[in-house]
């Protein structure tokens, strides 16, 4: 019986350690292959978390390269726009500028311009090319570039190169600067790249032995770089690279290529690249890092970290699970802290330029800011925002024309770029909010940036501020502070277009001091000054209607210009000024008038009549009427100065449009006899 179960029990172990051994394998095969389909989805997502780090690298440093040049763009356009500086220029450089003035105003300007932007030349140049350094010829790409932005009447710009001219690397930008129509020259402008452009390019996030970022150009069927490559103290000139090498991401950002890439450096070496287009310019950004220093380190520590618990995994299963679970965990670990470090060098960078970024997921209608971001928002960072919460931080005044931009960048997949206002406790910050969608999929999310812009925005306007005073200061007298002949011509044009729409009539007071240069000969022009200021002063203390014009026609003669006033109350007027002067009782001993300042006053109205179709006539013959006024003023002074001066005079007859389109058919008529008052 024992020797029966004996030989029963023994095909039953042979067939259990059979199975046994069946399962134990299928057991090791299902654990190794398991093992292997872990590690190659960790190395997938090492080799997608690298791809996402160079395309979100490469946009940053796209658009910081953007903005850097389209600021310098900016300042040459504002410096062709600005009519006041043009005129300076005209002054100083056509004349007349007697005092010096305005080439003081030019070059103050120009000094401004480069301290505050940090150029390192700013200089006038002529139209043929002279005013720059004598002893250097400007450079012909210069030459080219100044008569290109003469004919285009924009600013033009000189890619970046070195050349002898200066002892650096220099892009080149002419803002051409016009007298209406007639170029007078252009302002050079001259940036050192290497303090402003290539610390765009240098940082990198990470500690990286062959990451690097170029700017590239085309020129023809090669490659232009316009900064250097990586281990380059400097660009020593525009290295050319062939288009023969094919797989070059240089080559290929020529080509045409955007977004992801791989192939080849210049060494041969296998990369992956993002070549994002600079907006608004010829340039591209192409940003690598070699395929062995991406993925090769993370699949080397995947590799030995996979290794080591298949061969634990022989002796006790249990303990390799646990142990790779454990390792696994310290790996995710350390992989947050590498991205924290990362994260941390980006925050650095965004909060010494006043940007932050954000993700709005259009699946949820909520905003994921970054800390830089929330701060500038004043919301909470790197959790969900609802956008009804974003837009309550937005100023009242702005949140239309925020929303309508937002939905409208949403319902027509088109990048947003909008500036507004944020409510920050009492006071008031501007922003400049950008973004972009991520994939052409309906529920993609935008990401973009957001710059406190606040101290730009207060620039602006203070420079507003400054071109209004200066603009005020054009039309005012210095010595009196009444207006000028200028403001005098502008303003009467103005008020013949009201009065030819009201058909109101207008009237011209011109006005001279009595024997003014025996007063300067016996009191001197100092005294002669005073005495003018203060018939000024008299002048606009009586005609102080809100519409009455007083001004400095030249010398001792001033004019008053009185809209919606006819001819009758024009006489009442001047006679009010006229005895004003004479109530200042300054002394005039060399009059042969009376023992003190008197003046003469001549009048003339102007009835404007409109063409019948609610508007007044043409141009050229409202210059003729108000030219006409004037002159008739004019006669009326004279013969006031004629009947034996401290009178009134007025022309006998009001001009109107019938007797002015009269004149312009033929000869001016002979003048009317004055009549006194």
């Amino acid at each position: 019986m024992t020797t029966r179960r004996r030989l029963l029990r023994a095909p039953n172990r042979a067939l259990i350690g059979r199975a046994a051994a069946v399962l134990s394998l299928a057991l090791a095969i299902l654990f190794l292959w398991t093992l292997s389909s872990v590690y190659e989805q960790r190395k997938l997502m090492h080799r997608h978390q690298a791809e996402r780090e160079l395309q979100t690298i490469g946009r940053l440093q796209a658009q910081a390269v953007g903005d850097w040049r389209a600021s310098r763009l900016a300042d040459a356009s504002a410096l062709t726009d600005d009519s006041l500086f043009a005129q300076a220029v005209a002054r100083w450089r056509l004349g007349p500028d007697t005092d010096g003035s305005s080439a003081a105003f030019v070059q103050e300007r120009l000094r401004i311009l480069q301290e505050r932007a940090r150029y390192s030349v700013v200089s006038f140049v002529a139209a043929d090319g002279t005013g720059a350094d004598s002893s250097k010829p400007l450079p012909a790409e210069e030459r080219r570039a100044l008569a290109e932005a003469i004919e285009r009447a924009a600013p033009t710009v000189v890619e970046p190169r070195r050349a002898p001219y200066f002892a650096f690397p220099f892009l080149s930008l002419m803002a051409p600067i016009f007298d209406g129509a007639r170029p007078l020259g252009a302002v050079w402008l001259v940036v050192d790249v290497r303090t402003s452009l290539y610390p765009l390019l240098s940082p990198w996030p990470t500690a990286s032995e062959t990451a690097q970022s170029v700017l590239v150009q085309a020129q023809g069927d090669n490659a232009v770089l316009l900064t250097p490559m990586r281990n380059q103290d400097r660009l020593e000139s525009a290295p050319v690279v062939s288009a023969l090498v094919a797989a070059n991401p240089v080559v290929q950002a020529v080509a045409g290529a955007r977004g992801l890439f791989y192939g080849r450096d210049e060494h041969g070496a296998p990369v992956i690249a993002v070549i994002n287009a600079i907006v608004q310019s010829p340039w591209m950004l192409v940003s690598t890092i070699e395929v062995e220093e991406a993925f090769g380190g993370a699949a080397q520590r995947e590799l030995l970290v996979l290794s080591l618990p298949v061969s634990v995994a022989l002796l006790v299963a249990g303990l390799l699970l646990g142990g790779w679970q454990w390792r696994a965990r310290r790996r995710e670990s350390a992989l947050k802290d590498k991205l924290a470090q990362n994260m941390q060098w980006l925050e650095s960078a965004q909060k010494a330029a006043l940007v932050g970024y954000y993700v709005y997921e259009r699946a949820g209608d909520a905003f994921t800011l970054s800390p830089m971001a929330g701060e500038l928002f004043g919301l909470p960072a790197e959790t969900p925002v609802a956008r009804v919460q974003w837009l309550a931080q937005v100023h009242p005044e702005d949140r239309p024309q925020v929303l309508a931009a937002l939905d409208d960048a949403l319902r027509a997949r088109k990048a947003l770029r909008v500036q507004y206002r944020v409510i920050d406790g009492r006071n008031e910050r501007w922003l400049d909010m950008w973004g972009e969608h991520d994939a052409p999929s309906v529920n993609a999310r935008m990401t973009g940036t957001v710059q406190d812009i606040t101290e730009r925005q207060l620039a602006e306007a203070k420079l507003g501020r400054y071109r209004a005073a200066l603009e005020a200061l054009v039309r005012q007298d210095p010595m009196t502070g009444v207006a000028n002949r200028r403001a005098l011509t502008e303003a009467l044009a103005s008020e013949w277009q009201r009065a030819a729409r009201s058909n109101d009539p207008l009237s011209v007071l011109m006005i001279d001091v009595d024997h003014f240069k025996a007063f300067n000969d016996r009191y001197g022009h100092l005294a002669g000054d005073d005495c003018l200021r203060k018939v000024a002063k008299a002048l606009t203390r009586t005609a102080t209607r809100a519409t009455d014009l007083v001004a400095r026609y030249g010398g001792e003669e001033f004019a008053v210009l009185l809209p919606g006033t006819g001819r009758a109350e024009a006489l009442a007027i001047a006679d009010k000024l006229r005895l004003a002067v004479r109530k200042l009782a300054l002394v005039h001993a060399a009059s042969g008038v009376a023992s003190v300042v008197t003046i003469s006053v001549g009048v003339a109205t102007l009835q404007v009549r409109s063409d019948g179709r609610g508007h007044p006539g043409t141009q050229v013959g409202a210059e003729r009427e108000c030219e006409e006024l004037l002159h008739r003023a004019d006669q009326a002074l004279y013969a006031a100065k004629e009947a034996g001066r401290d009178a009134v005079v007025a022309y006998a007859e009001p001009l109107s449009e019938s007797a002015e389109a009269g004149s312009a058919e033929g000869p001016t008529p002979s003048l009317p006899p004055p009549r006194s008052t």
